[in-house]
């Protein structure tokens, strides 16, 4: 087989009946009887050099290497599904399907993109909004990159300071950190002092700018000399949920806890000892994807960030 051919047929019938863990179910499905999806996959596994099944009894199950090929398949797959859905909305709507991909950090996109998004939707109604908040190469270590002939995100919201963003990006807000819980943690009591805090439970997140150590630091109370329950949960939405639900004490930043503050479910027993973060700034990364579109993202994040009063 040439290297730039994919034996498709082969690949299609492997991945029913790896789906249906049988070849008479991937027979049934496919229109084809179960000796000629057996011969598919002799065909395929003599061009792959690999068993891709065990055949047990008048079953079959997958081989270790079957099973990784199977995950991989069904992830091109995916992708072909979602390339053809998107051609066949163009043809729907006699023209170019009007697409805008938003990258975000993950904590962000759930505390504050989500409660958002109904909003951004009706403000452009037909316009294909797809958020990827699963962080990439391009949030990597927050440092700024060239830009890009196609990149992977038409609209991209980065953290950092501004010496990373100033020169290429927008400034959207700007965070401060300080300690939250449920309000049913306090149950009536008043915290006195933030060294008080040291009988609670801390929450951690590890890639905060600001760290409990820190923050107590700044009270004149050393962290490490006292015996302090803490838990590490990362990223910093499962903290905050956490925290919501009573685990414990969390140190957040000012732009995430607002959604869960405006709720209730959220209060700072010291409102007045925030400490500065970092800031949170949007970019349209692509050199080639500029489109009117764009602009209405970019321009309907200013007006959110504008329109935000961090807690």
């Amino acid at each position: 087989m040439s290297e730039r051919m994919l034996p498709l047929r082969g690949i299609s019938v492997f991945e029913a009946a790896a789906r249906a863990a049988s070849f008479q179910a991937a027979a049934d499905e496919l229109n084809l009887t179960p000796s000629a999806v057996s011969h598919q996959i002799r065909l395929l596994e003599a061009i792959l050099g690999v068993r891709l099944f065990d055949r047990v009894g008048r079953g079959v199950t997958l081989t270790p290497e079957g099973a990784e090929y199977a995950r991989s398949i069904r992830q091109g797959i995916r992708r072909l599904r979602a390339a053809t859905s998107d051609i066949k909305a163009r043809g729907k709507k006699g023209g170019a399907l009007d697409v805008v991909r938003i990258e975000a950090p993950p904590s962000f996109a759930h505390c504050w993109l989500l409660p958002r998004l109904t909003d951004l939707m009706a403000h452009l109604p037909g316009v294909d909004i797809r958020v990827n908040a699963q962080g990439s190469h391009l949030q990597g270590d927050r440092l700024p990159w060239a830009p890009l002939t196609d990149a992977p995100a038409d609209v991209q919201i980065v953290y950092g300071d501004d010496d990373l963003w100033a020169d290429r990006a927008s400034h959207m807000f700007s965070e401060h950190f300080q300690p939250h819980c449920s309000p049913d943690l306090l149950n009536g009591r008043t915290l006195d002092s933030p060294h008080d805090l040291l009988r609670e439970t801390l929450v951690s997140t590890f890639q905060n700018s600001v760290s409990w150590e820190e923050w107590l630091d700044l009270q004149s109370i050393d962290f490490y000399s006292n015996p302090v329950d803490t838990v590490q949960l990362d990223p910093s939405h499962l903290a905050i949920e956490a925290a919501a639900n009573g685990l414990g004490f969390i140190l957040e930043s000012s732009i995430l806890v607002q959604h869960a503050v405006s709720a209730g479910k959220l209060v700072s027993p010291f409102p007045a000892l925030g400490r500065p973060g970092l800031s949170y700034w949007i970019l349209a990364p692509s050199a080639k994807r500029a489109h009117s579109t764009i602009d209405a993202v970019v321009t309907w994040f200013k007006e959110q960030a504008a329109s935000t009063h961090p807690v």
